[in-house]
């Protein structure tokens, strides 16, 4: 299934769910690998005793699934196996167990029923309905759901958890692969593998592997800082972003605006209900599904009375949003910055992931061309009549000093001096990009690429780092783009150095009036996705947030050496004072291109300077007109 977001576990309803045709999407935009002609089982067939398995579904980080027949009743179902490799791990055979349990526990027609469970041999596994349908990501990429027709979904789903809830079960990955719809429309809510059941926690206590495990884009923010320990209003939020994703088909990423402003002649009650699902707080959530399954009931039977209903449910919540948002201002100045990060919105991701700032807004957010972008969101407009930079696709060749030493690493030093003679080769994409007077300079502003992805960088073309010997520095400048321009309300703002590739990014970020950022995204060799931030991963960086200098330029470096185990750690500088560090597990043997970037700013890039181990290029194709 489509996904943009971080995930630790394969989404089960993926592969309850088989649509009635192929969707052909590919490997970037699939969450199980749908089309694998092995499995981790076995290369035969598992026999269980009453079932015959016909056809793989999926497979991901906790088994397969597998499209099956009950013989005794002749009917089709869908059977989960845990992977004999994984039933030699206590933890995951409890995490497996928990997943029955779970299901076996409840018992309503919004939630996929448990059928039967057991052991054959080295094979856990249990047998769920099968439904014949497609998942509620499936209807929103289609766009097939009116703002009517995902109200009275997300109902059902609401229902679902109310029950959920009421046998302390807790779903803690709510999302739309989850959620499926069968062939009359109806929900089924799937994939409770990290269901928290919490009278029986103290039986089935699992390690930290689990305690962090769920969605970034639907975490609520006290489930991103302690997922073992929350409670069922962190459905709520995921409600709330699934919500918003039904009504408007995107995430609510930073300052996001409210469905009513993005769809035309929708209910301005769903703005109540979409705030409060989606607050900070948890105390300023619904206190339990059952107050939301209310408010969405009250929407649908009365969405065709325009009038007193409406202004009567706005009246009774203005006055308890104004007195909140007064006493989190306060809080904000008592508390500090570091206080205020750790407290915030954390909706996009990812999206990426981000932070939802009143006082300094900041968004982050995974953009199409699968990049984390970090940034300032604009909340004045302008009214500049002047055309938006033009976009740049060319190349242009500029003067390097290369210095190769003969250490075993073969580490090397690569100096750009950015005039305008020479043969090393810049890549210059979405922006406005320059060698002048012997600076690499960038004018970027406005979301329209000319129908290509936005890309507001420049690659240094033919050179690749390893990722675990990287040592980048720059001097940068960052300054608006001037008052003769327009500016986008939702827009990001920073300028970036940054090591990338494919699917491979760790970037150092200045932000003008937020300060700097340490921003990685990338995938393992399980296919895994590690997603993050500093202003959001707090509890893994040791330094402080650094604003940046009142006047530029300043020097910007971003280091990735080697730790134990495959390890590298990442660390982030301003001039000598280093600003955040975070160890990423997985990059070692990687490899990736040096990369400024500019966006929604002037920015200026001088002396480019690098140290580390030179690679080939990696073995990998890439589409025509796409950077490696």
């Amino acid at each position: 299934m489509p996904s943009s977001s971080s995930h630790l576990d394969e989404p089960m309803g993926a592969t309850l769910v088989r649509s009635a045709a192929p969707t052909g999407r590919g490997r970037e935009d699939s969450d199980m690998d749908v089309h694998a002609v092995e499995t981790f089982v076995a290369a035969a067939r598992v026999s269980l005793p009453g079932f015959e398995l016909q056809e793989m579904l999926g497979r991901g980080g906790m088994g397969e699934v597998w499209l099956a027949r009950q013989t005794s009743l002749g009917r089709t179902v869908a059977v989960k196996l845990l992977p004999p490799k994984l039933a030699k791990d206590p933890e995951f055979v409890a995490r497996f167990e928990k997943e029955a349990t779970a299901l076996a526990a409840l018992n309503h027609p919004n939630i996929v029923q448990i059928i039967d469970r057991g052991v054959a041999g080295e094979h856990y596994y249990f047998v769920m309905e099968f439904v014949e349908g497609r998942s509620l990501r499936e209807a929103i990429s289609a766009s097939a759901l009116s703002p009517q027709q995902g109200l009275k979904l997300l109902l059902q789903v609401a229902r679902a958890i109310e029950c959920a809830h009421d046998k302390d079960i807790i779903h803690r990955d709510l999302k739309p692969e989850n959620i499926l719809l069968d062939g009359r429309g109806n929900v089924k809510v799937a994939d409770f593998g990290l269901a928290g059941i919490r009278q029986s926690e103290s039986r089935l206590q699992l390690t930290a592997t689990a305690v962090a495990m769920g969605t970034l884009n639907y975490m609520a923010p006290e489930q991103r800082r302690d997922a073992k320990n929350v409670d069922g209003r962190a459905d709520l939020f995921s409600l709330g972003v699934v919500l918003y994703e039904v009504l408007t088909g995107e995430l609510p990423l930073g300052r996001f605006k409210l469905p009513s402003q993005r769809v035309p002649g929708l209910d301005p009650r769903v703005d109540l209900v979409v705030e409060r699902l989606l607050e900070t707080d948890p105390e300023a959530r619904y206190a339990k599904a059952g107050d939301l399954c209310a408010a969405l009931e009250v929407m649908i039977s009365t969405s065709s009375v325009p009038g007193g209903l409406a202004a009567g449910l706005i009246t009774e919540r203005q006055p308890r949003s104004r007195r909140r948002s007064t006493s989190q201002l306060a809080r904000r100045f008592r508390t500090g910055w570091r206080g205020m990060r750790a407290g915030l919105t954390v909706v996009g991701a990812a999206a990426l992931i981000g932070i939802v700032a009143k006082l300094v807004p900041v968004s982050v957010h995974v953009g199409k061309d699968d990049n984390v972008v970090i940034g300032t969101q604009g909340v004045k407009v302008r009214t500049g009549t002047k055309a938006w930079p033009p976009n740049t696709y060319h190349e242009v060749f500029t003067t390097v000093n290369l210095v190769e030493s003969k250490t075993p690493e073969g580490e090397s030093r690569f100096e750009v001096s950015f005039d305008d003679k020479g043969t090393e080769e810049l890549n210059l994409h979405s922006g406005d990009w320059k060698l002048q007077e012997g600076q690499l300079r960038a004018w970027q502003g406005g979301q329209d690429a000319g129908g290509r992805r936005l890309v507001p960088r420049a690659y240094v073309a033919h050179r690749y780092f390893a990722a675990d010997n990287f040592d980048a520095q720059v001097v940068m400048d960052v300054k608006p783009l001037g008052n003769e321009y327009p500016e986008e309300p939702d827009a990001q703002h920073y300028g970036e150095l940054s090591f990338r590739i494919k699917d491979l990014q760790v970037s150092a970020f200045a932000i003008p009036e937020v300060g700097m950022r340490l921003a990685w995204r990338y995938f393992t060799e399980d296919g895994q996705e590690v997603v993050g931030n500093s202003a959001q991963d707090t509890d893994g960086l040791v330094e402080d947030e650094m604003p940046l200098p009142t006047t530029g330029p300043y020097l910007v470096r971003l280091k990735l050496s080697p730790m134990k185990g495959g390890v590298v750690l990442a660390e982030g500088f301003l001039g000598r004072q280093r600003f955040a560090r975070k160890l990423l597990p997985g990059l070692a043997n990687r490899v990736g291109k040096v990369a400024v970037g500019c966006r929604n700013l002037a920015c200026t890039f001088d002396d480019l300077k690098v140290r580390g181990q030179l690679e080939a290029r990696p073995p990998r194709k890439v589409a025509s007109g796409q950077e490696q």
